[in-house]
């Protein structure tokens, strides 16, 4: 048993476990601090004279104590006046905020457990004491409606307040709970709806080059088909994950630079590199290549004059450092507005996945495209072995 099962669990068991707890610790506190102090051990004074423990022994006077004296007149009384309070009371009518009803059921269970509890603390522990012999007479009304009123206004207030306390508590736990569990249910298929949007947006665009290279009977066609097939396998097998390898994410950015690179060719000026250890990294799938697609789509397939993408990428402990620049045909981007649907997609799923540990940064001006974005990077405590990319040398290209 753990003991989020002792405490929130609603299987039989753990809910008669728990409450079964609760009523002895009331009962041990019953006997302790209520009835042993003002009746045989007054003022716990243990060596003086105890007449009924001296004549009756140890054997009755426990007998007498835990059940005659403790249980039946005073926890079973409590019992039901708190079950009456936290499973009607509470829930049906206050919670409700039907707090004329629950004014009224509240008096009538007050009057009610009075005369119940009047009953039992004049029949049972006395009645008792008859038999025993310990008293000759029952005891008069005035001596039993001042035990009741110090049993009402005393302990039942106590442990009703207590269980009352404890439903609330668990309650108002079990909400948030419920909430922070609609919240990431909520982020998880908003991610989802995501990456969905990113698969077909990227492939798009990878599948219309070699389309284009295909109608020209170009021998770098095969090559082209490699690389999105690898692509693809990354996209479609391992993207399902929180998070993946930031090696893999690399190698796939490095395929998608080298098909774009055969296709704008000799004139196209690229950079890629790559600095510091991604061993043991791990980061969002897809969280970078939208910034990439949108250097090549916005930027270099609109410039009359030879096109540059510049990608540094840089690891230092935690943090990945990601600075791209790409060149545009003349007047300022407005991404804010116009941006296409990658960014806008990369930007909530930073929002989502990275709140507080990422920064970024998009600066357009005048023929010069820049994104600045810093991300904390997550370890991989497994430390598996992640595939190593190719040094990108072949495509930093002047």
């Amino acid at each position: 048993m753990t003991t989020y099962d002792f405490i929130f669990s609603n299987q039989l068991r753990y809910r008669v476990t728990r409450h079964t707890a609760f009523w002895i610790i009331w009962w041990l506190y019953v006997i302790l601090a209520v009835y042993l102090p003002s009746q045989p051990f007054k003022g716990w004074n243990l060596s003086g004279p105890h007449p009924i423990l001296d004549k009756y022994g140890l054997a009755f006077f426990i007998k007498k104590t835990l059940f005659f004296n403790t249980l039946i007149p005073a926890v079973l009384p409590h019992a039901t006046f708190t079950y009456a309070i936290i499973y009607f009371l509470l829930p049906r009518l206050f919670l409700k905020r039907k707090n004329i009803g629950a004014i009224i059921c509240l008096c009538i269970g007050i009057t009610a457990s009075f005369f119940l509890l009047s009953i039992i603390l004049m029949y049972v522990p006395y009645y008792h004491s008859r038999v025993s012999g310990i008293r000759t007479i029952m005891p008069s009304l005035d001596e039993v409606i001042q035990l009741t009123f110090k049993s009402s206004l005393v302990n039942v207030p106590v442990v009703t307040g207590i269980a009352v306390m404890i439903k609330l508590v668990k309650r108002w736990w079990i909400k948030q709970k419920e909430t922070e569990q609609l919240t990431k249910e909520k982020a998880k298929a908003e991610l989802q709806l995501l990456k969905a949007q990113i698969h077909p947006h990227f492939l798009f665009n990878t599948l219309n080059n070699i389309y284009f290279f295909t109608l020209s009977n170009s021998k770098q066609a095969p090559e082209m088909i490699k690389k999105l097939s690898g692509m693809l396998n990354y996209i479609l097998n391992e993207c399902n994950q929180p998070t993946v390898p930031l090696n893999k994410e690399l190698k796939m950015i490095q395929d998608y630079m080298a098909l774009e690179k055969i296709r704008y060719g000799e004139q196209m000026d690229m950079g890629f590199e790559i600095k510091g250890n991604c061993d043991n990294k791990l980061i969002a799938p897809l969280l970078l290549i939208p910034f990439v697609e949108n250097s090549f789509k916005h930027g270099a397939s609109k410039m009359l004059m030879p096109p540059s993408v510049k990608l540094n990428i840089s690891v230092e402990e935690k943090d990945l450092h990601f600075l791209l620049t790409n060149n545009t045909p003349g007047a300022p981007i407005q991404t804010s507005r116009n941006g296409s649907i990658g960014l806008k997609n990369v930007k909530k799923r930073l929002q989502l996945l990275y709140p507080a540990t990422h920064e970024l940064n998009i600066i357009s001006e005048s023929g010069i495209f820049t994104v600045f974005m810093k991300i904390r990077l997550e370890e991989n405590v497994d430390k598996v072995n992640t595939e190593e990319i190719n040094h990108p040398t072949d495509y930093a290209m002047a």
